[in-house]
């Protein structure tokens, strides 16, 4: 709107009211508000505007400043979301993996047990033969010892209640014959 046409309006305006008398506007009227539109115009103009200009300007910097920022993190959050996904991924293979090896690990394992565990049971079953043969030929000593020992007694008992005093002398001489061969 041009300006003319706003004071034209303004005087239109000013003049409808009711009750007022209806005369024609003088020029310091019309002028002095002019002059004062225009100074107050020019001051806007020259001061207000540049600072509200200045401050649009590095508001808008600041918004395509931070919309950068913004675009930057989220298309590192999106590398990111790759990258872990990714690895996830791979540790569900990994785990895969991990569990595969960990079972057959523990089947060898498994293996390398009862094989030792035969190994021990033979070695024991060896030790207990081996002790029971030993056992068993302490017991048939002892027997044997037992025996003579009851024989030796038996035969002492028979020689004392059969040997007389002649039997003795000649026993006692045949062996000292005996020796003196010798």
């Amino acid at each position: 709107m041009s300006l003319f046409a706003l004071l034209f309006l303004s005087d239109l305006w000013a003049s409808s009211s009711p009750g007022v008398e209806e005369h024609a506007a003088s020029v310091t009227q019309v002028i002095f508000p002019l002059i004062n539109f225009l100074i107050f115009f020019y001051l806007i103009k020259r001061f207000l505007l540049p600072m509200i200009k200045a401050h649009l300007r590095t508001r808008r910097e600041e918004i395509v400043a931070a919309l950068g920022e913004a675009d930057e993190s989220k298309r590192n959050a999106e590398s990111m979301i790759r990258d872990y996904r990714a690895r996830l991924s791979r540790m569900e293979e990994e785990a895969k993996k991990l569990r595969e090896m960990f079972r057959a690990e523990g089947e060898r394992e498994k293996a390398k047990l009862l094989r030792e565990a035969e190994e021990l049971a033979a070695k024991v079953r060896a030790d207990a033969d081996f002790l029971a043969e030993q056992e068993l030929k302490l017991a048939r000593q002892k027997v044997r010892e037992e025996i003579a020992r009851l024989a030796q007694a038996a035969a002492q008992k028979v020689i004392q209640d059969h040997l007389t005093p002649a039997d003795q002398k000649r026993l006692v001489e045949e062996f000292l014959s005996g020796v003196g061969q010798q």
